[in-house]
C-alpha cells in the first residue's frame, strides 16, 4: 500500500482591509486543529481524510479564524498592515517622519528617499492594494535602514566591546517579519528593521541575544546564562515581544 506523504498548501483569508495567509498542513493525525501564529494562521488536517472532509475542515478553520479575529480587536491589530496615506506620520526611534506619496504611470516599481524628516515615495499607478502595501513596507524598511544602519552598527559594536569582545563580520538590517534577528556561523548578524520601531531596550535585547550566539550557537542553558549575565532583565524584553511584537511592522 502506497504511503501518503505529508504536504502543505497556502491560501489567503481576506478581511475588510488585510489578508492573512492560511498554511494548511496535511499530516498523520486523528483530528483537525487550527491556530493563529505570528503572521499567519495554521490548520492541520488528517492526511487520510477524504477530499470532502478536507474541504469541510478548511471551511471550519476559516470560520473559527474569522470569529476569533472579530471577537478580539487585539488579534485584528496584530495582523492588520500599517495604513500609509499621503501626509501620514510615523515615529522611528526618537524622530517623527512625514510620508509623502505620489503615483506615476511611468513607474513599474516603487522608490523612496528621505530628505530631513520627510520621506518621499513614488509608486506605480493602479496597483493592487496588497501589492501597494508590500511595496510600501519594503520601501519604508529600506529608507529607514539606510538612515539608521550606522547607528545600529555602533550600538552593536559598543555592546560587543563591553560584554563579549567577539569578532563580527557584518551587521545588516533587513525587512524580516519571520524573526527579530539571526547570527550565522560566518559571524554575520542580521537584525529585523522592525526593531527601529521598538523601544530601545528591545533593540538592545535582540543585539545581546545575537551576540551571545557568537559564543553559543544554540539556546542551551549556558546561552541563556550569558544573556542574563549581560541583561538581567531580559525576561521583561521577552514578555514585551510576546505581547506587542506583532504590532510593530512596516
Amino acid at each position: 500500500m502506497l504511503k501518503l506523504k505529508p504536504f502543505k498548501e497556502i491560501q489567503k483569508i481576506k478581511f475588510l482591509d488585510f489578508e492573512l495567509p492560511l498554511e494548511i498542513h496535511f499530516e498523520y493525525r486523528m483530528s483537525a486543529r487550527v491556530s493563529l501564529g505570528k503572521n499567519k494562521a495554521i490548520v492541520r488536517i488528517p492526511i487520510i481524510a477524504s477530499s470532502g472532509q478536507k474541504d469541510q475542515h478548511i471551511l471550519w478553520a476559516k470560520d473559527w479564524i474569522y470569529k476569533k479575529i472579530a471577537k478580539d480587536p487585539e488579534f485584528s491589530k496584530k495582523y492588520q498592515p500599517r495604513a500609509y496615506e499621503n501626509g501620514s506620520k510615523i515615529q522611528v526611534r526618537q524622530t517623527e517622519f512625514t510620508i509623502f506619496i505620489s503615483e506615476s504611470d511611468k513607474r513599474i516599481t516603487g522608490t523612496g528617499k528621505r530628505i530631513g524628516t520627510n520621506i518621499f515615495i513614488e509608486l506605480p499607478k493602479n496597483i493592487d492594494a496588497s501589492v501597494k502595501q508590500k511595496m510600501m513596507s519594503d520601501i519604508m524598511s529600506r529608507v529607514m535602514s539606510a538612515t539608521y544602519l550606522n547607528g545600529v552598527k555602533s550600538r552593536v559594536q559598543s555592546i560587543n566591546e563591553k560584554f563579549f569582545r567577539k569578532e563580527i563580520n557584518v551587521v545588516r538590517l533587513r525587512n524580516n517579519n519571520s524573526n527579530w534577528g539571526s547570527c550565522s556561523t560566518n559571524k554575520n548578524i542580521s537584525l529585523s528593521s522592525r526593531l527601529l520601531l521598538c523601544p530601545d531596550f528591545i533593540l538592545d535585547y535582540i543585539i545581546i541575544h545575537e551576540l551571545a550566539h557568537l559564543q553559543h550557537h544554540n539556546h542551551s542553558k549556558a546561552f541563556w546564562n550569558l544573556v542574563e549575565c549581560v541583561m538581567p532583565e531580559f525576561k521583561l524584553a521577552e514578555k514585551w515581544l510576546k505581547k506587542h511584537g506583532e504590532e510593530y511592522h512596516w
